[in-house]
């Protein structure tokens, strides 16, 4: 006969009953994410230039002008009638030109001037500094110094009086050279083109 020997009650470990079992815990669920701030849409700046093809049609329906819509519009003054075109070739302003219409055209820096030369020289005077003459019944033209300190210079040689201006001739003003361009002589001029088609040659506009 065989004896076992019962171990000390405080080594035993308490039996737990099953319905005094505590439920297991569930696994907890993941956070929602917090959803970001939608981020505002960046503006294109206004000066900002737009890709576009040109000769398509853009995705709203516009046609893109093939020689740029956005192009500057010249503040350049429009002349009826030119009888010759002044060219700065030398010095400030270099490229710009000028049409001149009958009668005197002055030369200087102001607004008011027919050849406006404000680039930047300040060796030409704000008004009158130089005037071409174009006469309509001798189909000539003349250039003139108009008293200023500064010389003026016509093919390299001061003009103290009045000189005959002709087609190819340089004017030379403080830093700035301009070339002379004659558009009506004896072979056309606008009182002959009035003449052909019966307008009457008073009807001219003179500068």
């Amino acid at each position: 006969m065989f004896l076992f020997k019962r171990k000390p009650k405080r080594d035993r470990k308490p039996e737990v009953l099953v319905s005094e079992q505590l439920p297991e815990a569930a696994p907890a669920m993941p956070a929602a994410p917090t959803p970001d701030p939608v981020a505002p849409k960046r503006r294109r700046p206004a000066t900002a230039n737009k890709t576009r093809l040109m000769g398509f049609d853009t995705a709203d329906g516009r046609v893109v002008d093939l020689f740029g819509e956005d192009k500057k519009t010249s503040d350049a003054k429009q002349v009826q009638f030119p009888v010759a075109i002044v060219m700065v070739i030398k010095g400030p302003g270099r490229g710009e030109s000028f049409a001149l219409q009958s009668g005197m055209s002055q030369i200087g820096r102001g607004e008011d001037q027919a050849v406006q030369l404000d680039f930047g020289d300040t060796a030409i005077s704000r008004s009158n500094h130089a005037a071409i003459v174009y006469d309509p019944v001798e189909h000539s033209f003349l250039l003139g110094h108009g008293g200023k300190s500064n010389i003026v210079r016509l093919n390299g040689k001061p003009v103290v009086s009045t000189s005959d201006l002709t087609d190819g001739d340089e004017i030379e003003i403080g830093q700035t050279t301009m070339r002379f361009a004659a558009l009506c002589s004896d072979a056309f001029n606008w009182n002959q083109a009035e003449g052909e088609e019966g307008d009457n040659e008073d009807d001219m506009e003179i500068a």
